[in-house]
């Protein structure tokens, strides 16, 4: 994952201490994702939006991705012989459909989060606009309205979402997670937008069906055997983290799309990408 991590060379006289540090600094953090994130990271096929930016810096780096994508896929084979069937896949995959959330979206603030007032709400306006309203919900004079605007993103079922502090207390991560559930909640032609009907669904449930799941399987069984390997559910992981970073929400020029509104927020969050990893909002619509 070339775009995830980028090192800076030193000078000659101090390269081999430069790379040793490197080394160090490099296997502390796998370390890390091996004790701890792993154990957050335990029901994914349950909980899609489970803990994967483990030191909550808002940014996914090489080895977090890299033990969120073992993590995946040790879920996903369920019988633990080192290759997922369609079966597994399925089954993972279905666990939560059916769950519904509660959210009082309507004509009115539909409008909020259409910002180029298109009339309909594309996956990275519907990205942007949970991240702003996650910052604002977080933000030290924050209200209660701030809460609700954030809860008309972020998948909530609804029993949680009875319960105040589930929105509260929720890290960029699950926010990011959970938001983008509710995109694919709310899109349920898969046309990668929202329209007005789709937006005002106050209780839109999770659609994996069959048809959803057998699309994604044939994405990432490149060589059409019916099975996936773990090599091949890694490469596939990385080629989408690589092609968002290239091509996709953060362009080469460091903006979203090339959107001029966001270009200065953008740029920098693609400069940070480069050296920390991959923004958690952009690295959970690109993966989920």
């Amino acid at each position: 994952m070339k775009h995830l991590l980028t090192t800076t060379a030193l000078a000659a006289a101090m390269g081999c201490l430069s790379l040793a540090a490197q080394a160090q600094e490099n296997n502390a953090e796998a370390a890390d994702m091996q004790n701890g994130t792993m154990q957050q990271q335990a029901s994914y096929c349950d909980k899609p939006w489970t803990q994967v930016d483990g030191n909550s810096d808002g940014y996914v780096s090489q080895a977090e991705a890299s033990s969120a994508i073992e993590n995946e896929f040790g879920q996903i084979d369920s019988d633990d012989n080192g290759w997922i069937s369609q079966a597994e896949w399925n089954q993972c995959m279905n666990k939560v459909s059916g769950q519904t959330a509660e959210a009082d979206r309507n004509e009115q603030n539909f409008a909020e989060a259409d910002t180029d007032k298109d009339r309909q709400i594309s996956r990275d306006e519907f990205r942007r606009g949970s991240q702003q309203a996650y910052e604002n919900a977080q933000a030290s004079n924050a209200d209660d309205n701030s809460l609700i605007i954030l809860r008309r993103y972020v998948f909530l079922t609804p029993e949680e979402s009875q319960d105040k502090s589930t929105v509260e207390n929720m890290s960029s991560d699950e926010a990011a997670g959970r938001s983008a559930l509710t995109f694919s909640s709310l899109d349920q032609n898969g046309d990668d937008i929202i329209d007005t009907e789709e937006w005002a669904e106050r209780s839109p449930a999770i659609t994996r069906n069959k048809q959803w799941a057998d699309a994604r399987f044939d994405r990432i069984d490149d060589d059409a055997t019916g099975s996936i390997s773990q090599e091949e559910y890694r490469t596939a992981r990385e080629r989408i983290l690589d092609d968002e970073i290239t091509t996709g929400s953060v362009s080469n020029d460091g903006s979203a799309n090339g959107e001029s509104a966001q270009s200065n927020k953008d740029s920098a969050s693609a400069t940070t990408a480069s050296e920390q990893g991959i923004p958690v909002y952009i690295y959970r619509f690109s993966t989920m």
